[in-house]
C-alpha cells in the first residue's frame, strides 16, 4: 500500500462496536514459551453439541474440526464435498497454523479463502464456529486471541507467509482488513521486513501507548525512525512506548534497547541520506572505557598474584 492511500485513512482506529479480538499475549523472546501457553489456552475450547437432525457431512466436519487435529482430515472433506471445500481447507489450515506448519497453513489457507463455500458450510460455521478462539502471532513475542472471523485467517495466513519468505504476499492478504491495532502491528512488521520505514512511519502518525500492541507498534516506529535519522522522533515513540505503568516488561525491554541503540548513535543516517559506516563518538568512547578497564583489571591481578606468591613463600614448580 503507497504512503499516499495511508494518509487519507485512519490506519489504527478501531471504530467497531465489536471485534474479533479477545486478548493480547507478549512474552519474551524465548522459544516456544509463549506458544506453549497459547496452546494450552486454545485447547480448553468445548466442543459445541451438534443438533438433532444434523446431516452426514456436518457430523464428518464436526468431529475432524473438534475432535482431532489433524488437517488431512479435513482435506479429504474438501475433496469429497466441494460445496465444503473453503470451511474445509480454512479449518485444516488453522490446524496447520497451530502446529506451526507454515508452509502446510500458507496452502490450505489460501485455498480456503478462494473455495467456495455453500449455504450449508455458511450456516454450519455461523453455528458451531463462533466460540472457536484462535493465537495469532503479529510480532516476535506478540500475539493476539482472535474469534474465528475473516480477519483471524488473514493474520494466520500473513504470518505464515511472513515466516515462509513471501511478505510482499502477505502484504496483499493485509490490504482487505478493516483498521485496527492487531492488523497495524502485523503490517508494519512486514514493512519492516521489506525495509520501507517510511511506510511505518505513516502508518503510525499519531500512535499513543493504550495497551501492549500499541506500545510494540511503538518500538518498531522508533526503528522506522532511527533508520531514517530521525532521532529525536525516535526518542519520543520510545518515551510513549515506556509511559504506561503496565506496559510488558518484554516490551519494555524492547523499548530500553532501541533508546540504548539511540544514545549509541547506531543506524544514523547522514544528510545525504547514506548510512553512516563510521561508529558514533559515544561508541567509541565506551570502548576506550572498555579497554582501559580491562587493563586496569588485568594489571590488578597480576599484582596480586605476585602478592601471593610471596607470601606463599615464593612460586611452586
Amino acid at each position: 500500500m503507497a504512503s499516499g492511500k495511508l494518509d487519507r485513512q485512519p490506519s489504527f482506529h478501531d471504530l467497531r462496536d465489536l471485534t474479533p479480538f479477545r486478548g493480547v499475549q507478549v512474552y519474551a523472546p524465548v522459544r516456544g514459551f509463549g506458544r506453549r501457553i497459547a496452546s494450552r489456552v486454545t485447547g480448553r475450547v468445548r466442543a459445541p453439541k451438534l443438533r438433532t437432525f444434523a446431516s452426514k457431512v456436518e457430523k464428518q466436519v464436526h468431529a475432524a474440526i473438534f475432535l482431532g487435529s489433524d488437517p488431512e482430515r479435513l482435506v479429504l472433506l474438501a475433496r469429497a464435498h466441494p460445496g465444503w471445500s473453503g470451511l474445509c481447507y480454512v479449518a485444516a489450515g488453522l490446524h496447520a497454523y497451530r502446529a506451526h506448519q507454515h508452509a502446510q497453513a500458507a496452502e490450505l489457507l489460501s485455498r480456503g479463502l478462494a473455495g467456495a463455500s455453500e449455504p450449508p458450510a455458511a450456516a454450519f460455521a455461523a453455528t458451531y464456529l463462533g466460540g472457536l478462539r484462535h493465537w495469532i502471532e503479529l510480532s516476535e513475542g506478540v500475539e493476539v486471541e482472535v474469534a474465528f472471523s475473516e480477519e483471524a485467517i488473514c493474520l494466520a495466513l500473513a504470518h505464515s507467509l511472513r515466516e515462509i519468505g513471501r511478505p510482499e504476499e502477505a502484504l496483499a492478504v493485509m490490504d482487505p482488513l478493516p483498521p485496527s491495532l492487531p492488523a497495524a502491528l502485523a503490517t508494519c512488521r512486514l514493512y519492516e521486513v521489506l525495509g520501507r520505514p517510511r511506510d511505518v512511519v505513516s502508518r503510525t502518525e499519531g500512535l499513543t501507548n493504550a495497551n501492549d500492541v500499541a506500545a510494540a507498534l511503538l518500538v518498531i516506529r522508533a526503528r522506522a525512525l532511527r533508520e531514517l535519522g530521525q532521532r529525536p522522533a525516535a526518542q519520543t515513540a520510545v518515551r510513549e512506548a515506556m509511559r504506561r505503568r503496565r506496559t510488558s516488561f518484554a516490551v519494555k525491554n524492547a523499548a530500553a534497547t532501541e533508546r540504548a541503540l539511540l544514545m549509541l548513535g547506531v543506524g544514523r543516517r547522514s544528510r545525504s541520506g547514506v548510512a553512516e559506516s563510521a561508529p558514533s563518538a559515544a561508541f567509541e568512547e565506551l570502548r576506550a572505557a572498555t579497554k582501559a578497564r580491562r587493563a586496569r583489571e588485568a594489571e590488578a591481578r597480576e599484582l596480586w598474584l605476585r602478592e601471593f606468591e610471596r607470601l606463599d613463600g615464593g612460586p611452586r614448580l
